[in-house]
């Protein structure tokens, strides 16, 4: 159309919420005639009984023919408003569910996103880490570091962690604060660990720590009991991760 010199306005995205407001308000003009229509029903049906008590049944006189043609007319009318109503019942209950979906669909494709964003600035962060932290001139202790959240000798397991394989991991430390994961991170590399690596679980919104990861548990004990004195091993624990 563009090449024969015409040009169309492009089509302004339409809001649900003004869309359902505009259908409500036709619903609510409708119920209005019908109930308007209802109560002139019934005034012409009662009309017309009392007009045919005083006429002769046999013979119909002209305002008992307008009574009925009238009332024919209404409830012809009031049946296609009833159905025009229930159509725009319909059709709200078609919009709320597109909207729904829409909605839900957004939703999960910013989630998937804002993971990617996630993932992306973990990796880069990690490897930043590894490149410029120095090794420690002085031996770090147990207490230099924190070890977050607080396990017990018990075996953790995790499901449907994303990016992270099945397995058994040798868990350092958990922390749900970015800043004392860093600080964690940098502490081990600076202890001549460079080995570290960690996952987030978006279940607990938990980041996990670990220098190791075994396909079955008996390595995975194997490596518990020669994990060494180093100090960042002090609350070393499995995690075992079912996806």
């Amino acid at each position: 159309l563009s090449e024969q010199g015409i040009y169309l306005e492009p089509k302004p995205f339409k809001s649900s919420t003004e869309e359902n407001a505009a259908i409500e308000a036709i619903k609510s003009d409708l119920d209005n005639i019908i109930a308007s229509r209802n109560a002139e029903i019934t005034r012409l049906e009662r009309l017309y009984e009392q007009r045919q008590e005083e006429t002769d049944t046999i013979y119909m006189d002209e305002v008992l023919l307008s009574y009925k043609k009238t009332l024919t007319k209404l409830k012809s009318e009031q049946l296609a408003a009833i159905k025009a109503k229930a159509d725009l019942e319909a059709q709200l209950e078609t919009i709320n569910v597109a909207t729904e979906y829409e909605k839900k669909r957004r939703i999960k494709r910013a989630v998937y996103n804002n993971d990617d964003d996630r993932y992306a600035q973990d990796r880069a962060a990690l490897e930043s880490i590894k490149q410029n932290s120095s090794l420690s001139n002085e031996p770090l202790s147990e207490s230099d570091f924190d070890f977050g959240e607080e396990r017990s000798n018990n075996i953790q397991i995790l499901k449907n962690v994303t990016r992270a394989e099945e397995g058994y991991y040798l868990i350092l430390a958990v922390h749900d604060d970015v800043i004392k994961r860093d600080d964690f991170l940098k502490k081990v590399v600076a202890s001549g660990q460079e080995n570290v690596d960690f996952f987030f679980d978006v279940n607990t919104s938990k980041y996990y720590i670990f220098v190791d990861k075994f396909d079955n548990i008996q390595a995975a004990n194997a490596a518990m009991e020669t994990k060494g004195s180093n100090p960042y091993n002090a609350k070393m624990s499995i995690v075992k991760i079912e996806n």
